[in-house]
């Protein structure tokens, strides 16, 4: 009987301090949306430039990468690659956080990467701005194609 309570004596901790690493990473998660808005939105007015990975100049999928990897998450460079991971949402399903993925016109296929932060508006290197800027994905809505939660 002595010998089981000196173990749970000795193991107390080591449970304790697994179960609040559980419930941190639950919370982490719960608010990972929160972290890439704002490490995002760091980055705001910052130069497009056409294969930038910064620190002073990003592409779209620069920018995402960048803003992904100072959250702990790594993703692929290219905006084609990043369309392939994590798990698809539909427009409607979007959450803050979520990489979300454009073509145009000229080309079916994915060619642009942003990152949605909620209220209908997303962020983005923006060739057109040539800066990273906010927009209304609605101005975008007939070249969006899915989003992809990488959480």
């Amino acid at each position: 009987m002595n010998f089981k309570k000196i173990i749970l004596f000795f193991l107390s901790p080591i449970l304790l301090t697994v179960s609040i690493e559980a419930e941190n990473s639950k919370i982490n998660k719960a608010y990972l949306g929160y972290f890439i808005e704002a490490t995002a939105k760091s980055k705001l007015g910052k130069r497009y430039k056409w294969g930038g990975n910064g620190p002073y100049a990003y592409d779209c999928s620069g920018f995402t990468k960048a803003v992904f990897a100072l959250n702990g998450i790594k993703i692929p460079r290219n905006s084609w690659k990043q369309a392939q991971i994590g798990i698809r949402v539909s427009r409607k399903h979007l959450k803050r956080g979520d990489l979300i993925f454009f073509n145009s016109k000229h080309h079916k296929g994915v060619n642009h990467v942003g990152i949605y932060i909620g209220h209908g508006k997303f962020i983005h290197a923006s060739r057109f701005h040539k800066r990273i800027v906010i927009s209304p994905l609605r101005e975008y809505r007939r070249y969006f194609k899915w989003g992809c939660r990488v959480s």
